[in-house]
């Protein structure tokens, strides 16, 4: 599958590569080296930077902590599970 190019955001598309994607993030490496870092991860959903590195090590780090701890996993229920907010809300506008 071909990478997605992102909505544009700081530096420009012109000077990223994507060289890393999932459902969620984008890793890109800057083409030209002309920038305060190397590589970016960026959220697919909004295209807003997430972290950033000058070394491949740093950032490959930052992406499998992001896959390990930030992906939603619809088995797991957080704090923002909608079913329970929606019953709580029911809840207390009917007074219960």
């Amino acid at each position: 599958m071909p990478f997605r190019k992102p909505v544009s955001t700081q530096g420009g598309l012109t000077f990223w590569n994507n060289i890393q994607q999932d459902t969620y993030f984008i890793m890109q490496k800057h083409k030209t080296g002309l920038w305060p870092y190397k590589y970016r991860i960026l959220l697919r959903e909004n295209s807003k930077e997430i972290a950033n590195a000058n070394d491949l090590e740093t950032i490959q780090y930052d992406w499998d902590y992001l896959q390990n701890h930030a992906i939603p996993r619809a088995n797991e229920q957080g704090f923002l599970d909608i079913n329970k907010l929606v019953e709580i809300l029911i809840k207390q506008k009917l007074g219960f």
